[in-house]
């Protein structure tokens, strides 16, 4: 029997607002950005192998990078401010400016298609990344035909010394056999209030 991935949902980003060596981050307030459409996680190892004899004898070849392409359903203003640091000017607008973003944690649940028991729910936590816009594309409506246009965001995630141990962490995963269960694990951890859900 597969376990295929049948769904995501539930995208949470919740601004850093602090990290020691040796200990989970701390974030801000969190908030659920929308509706979630597409995330592509492309990881980056470091492939480098030892020759002895004419063949590889061992290898390093641990993660050392993370990327993230995530689209939604939108971005309010209230979004921008959050994942690009966006800055309002009075009541006349908003600024978007040559700031560095700023680093969250980053959280959503993919849907499995589980065992005989049902289906599963994957909870993923990135613990450090930044995400950019960086392309805008909008159309004309031609008609009675409506061309949905949703954001695509660019993140680069950046490992973190939780444990005081060798390894840096990038991110944290857990399964559920529910998705009100999932949504609470990465509620408590990006502190997100279930009012705000």
């Amino acid at each position: 029997m597969s376990y295929a991935n049948t769904g995501l949902m539930y995208p949470v980003f919740a601004p850093l607002s602090g990290h020691q060596d040796g200990q989970m981050p701390v974030y801000g307030t969190g908030k659920v950005i929308h509706e979630a459409r597409v995330a592509t996680i492309t990881k980056e190892y470091s492939e480098n192998p030892l020759y002895g004899d004419n063949r590889i004898v061992d290898d390093d070849n641990g993660l050392t990078g993370l990327t993230i392409e995530f689209e939604s359903t939108g971005l309010d203003d209230e979004t921008r401010v959050l994942l690009f640091g966006e800055e309002a000017w009075g009541t006349t607008g908003q600024w978007e400016s040559d700031n560095e973003t700023p680093y969250g944690g980053f959280g959503y649940i993919r849907r499995m298609k589980g065992d005989a028991t049902g289906r599963k729910y994957e909870a993923w936590l990135t613990l450090k990344i930044k995400f950019q816009e960086t392309r805008q594309e909008a159309r004309t409506q031609e008609g009675n035909q409506i061309t949905w246009g949703t954001p695509t965001l660019s993140g680069r995630a950046a490992a973190l010394d939780v444990d005081g141990g060798t390894k840096l962490r990038f991110r944290l995963h857990q399964t559920f056999d529910n998705i009100s269960a999932a949504k609470a694990w990465l509620n408590t951890l990006l502190n997100v209030s279930s009012a705000t859900t």
